[in-house]
């Protein structure tokens, strides 16, 4: 049954109703410049009927709610358009990584330049071209061997600095990994929190907003899958294994592989994480396909760089035609000239051992240049020059393997640019859609300002007719 002060508790509702929704409006034109934020509202509904009308009708007594009450405070968002929002960030972080990895491989390669290794291959060539054609200059053999240096020097340089950036990805999976584990540890205690507080609550609300936030950090890092919003329910996993689990955590670890890399594992049982996506699964990419691919392959330019230079300056008998050992400028006692030896050392085969035969260092007059050494004949000189075009490996030249590494690299540093760039309009559409729905649009808070403002003020008014109404009791009881 209404009673005397029924009225006055229906407009006190009202103004307790608007006057938090104004708070909570507050709260949201605050954060208005949050990326991290999701927008709220006071949802509003009506009371349990309490009080029946005493006034007769037509149709007998009425009854009706005890005012307006105002439920939770709920986080305005769209689980989907969040899903595939972080969903988009793990490849664009993945692709944006390794675009930046390959750009710096590009700039370390250098090519095409007239400083780079391809140059020095066309200097080592045209040196021994200088050389037949005059075979007896020690200041022509001299530039020779100044060029094959230079040439060993950029070979060594170029798999140092790719070992380096090896060892640079192993240093950022460490990195990574602390950073996976940091955040893990974090939305655990999060979780932990939230469970310990009302849902509903502003405190909650602000903690979701945070563990959301770490979430998207994650998924930078890694491919992740999420699952749940409750305590225990709330689950992030990682290649089918849980990360987190409400307040629980399973960490990560990075061990020392015999390679010498730093694979990344479980914690827990040391088994190896499966990565397909996120900058993890581009270290992993990169470190242990790529760069090893492009290793291999400057290796084998330096192999048969090594081998076929020395087969001609050092004579093969077994050759067909045979090639008969060049001779050098000295002569042995009886004034034979002396057979020409390795011109590069035999027993360093790769990029980064490459280097001249310890025999012929800064000793000119050793070097091969013909097969009679007759004045003016520098036909082992030439056959040399001409290794140049000999097909060495699958159809190419010792030049063209090269050039086939670079246009490797160039294409994947291309395509890898090419991905970066359209994951980053995914994500930039998806963020779009999701600052729509969740997003504090100021225009939209105004309006709501001006709704609440006015709603509140009717309700004072209804207090205050309430009160009039009342003096006016109180008078005739006098």
């Amino acid at each position: 049954m209404a009673g005397t002060f029924f009225g006055i508790n229906i407009a006190q509702s009202g103004l307790n109703a608007q006057r938090q929704a104004m708070d909570i409006l507050g709260y949201n034109v605050a954060h208005a410049n949050d990326p991290t934020y999701k927008r709220q509202r006071v949802n509003m509904s009506e009371r349990a009927v309490l009080a029946q009308s005493q006034e007769a009708s037509s149709t007998g007594t009425s009854a009706f709610g005890a005012g307006v009450g105002t439920g939770g405070i709920e986080r305005i968002r769209d689980a989907l358009i969040e899903n595939r929002l972080r969903y988009a960030m793990q490849k664009s972080s993945q692709w944006d990584f390794m675009s930046g990895k390959m750009l710096g491989l590009e700039a370390l390669i250098g090519e095409p330049s007239d400083t780079g290794l391809q140059a020095d291959l066309d200097n080592f060539w045209n040196s021994w071209q200088r050389v037949a054609t005059s075979p007896e200059s020690i200041p022509v053999r001299s530039a020779l061997l100044e060029d094959a240096k230079a040439l060993c020097a950029r070979m060594q340089y170029l798999n140092s600095q790719m070992r380096s950036t090896v060892d640079d990805l192993n240093l950022s999976a460490i990195d990574k990994v602390g950073q996976v584990n940091a955040i893990g540890q974090e939305i655990a205690r999060l979780n932990n929190e939230i469970s310990a507080l009302d849902s509903g609550q502003v405190p909650v609300n602000d903690l979701l907003n945070r563990r959301d936030a770490l979430v998207l950090e994650l998924a930078k890092l890694a491919d992740i899958q999420q699952h749940g919003e409750g305590k225990d329910s709330f689950i992030i996993s990682i290649g089918g294994r849980v990360l987190v689990q409400g307040s629980k955590f399973n960490a990560l670890k990075t061990t020392l592989a015999p390679g010498g890399n730093r694979e990344i594992e479980w914690a827990s049982d040391g088994a190896r994480v499966s990565l397909s996506g996120g900058q993890l699964s581009a270290i992993r990419e990169l470190r242990d396909v790529s760069l090893p691919k492009y290793m291999a392959a400057l290796d084998s330019v330096a192999r048969h760089l090594v081998t076929e230079v020395n087969r001609i300056h050092a004579g093969d008998p077994t050759a067909t035609p045979p090639i008969p050992a060049g001779n050098t400028m000295l002569k042995d006692a009886l004034g034979n000239p002396i057979p020409g030896g390795n011109f590069f050392d035999p027993t360093k085969l790769t990029a980064g051992s490459i280097c001249l035969s310890a025999t012929i260092v800064d000793r000119p007059e050793l070097i091969a240049a013909s097969a009679t050494g007759g004045v003016g004949d520098g036909d082992v000189a030439t056959a040399i020059s001409n290794v140049q075009n000999t097909v060495v490996s699958g159809g190419l030249t010792i030049n063209q393997l090269y050039r086939e590494m670079i246009g490797d690299i160039g294409a994947s540093s291309a395509m890898s640019q090419r991905q970066a760039a359209a994951h980053k309009l995914v994500v930039d559409q998806f963020t779009m859609q999701q600052q729509a729905v969740s997003g504090v649009s100021l225009d939209e808070e105004m309006t709501n300002m001006i709704k609440f403002q006015q709603a509140y003020n009717a309700s004072a008014r209804v207090l205050t007719a309430m009160d009039e109404l009342l003096d006016v009791l109180v008078g005739i009881g006098r």
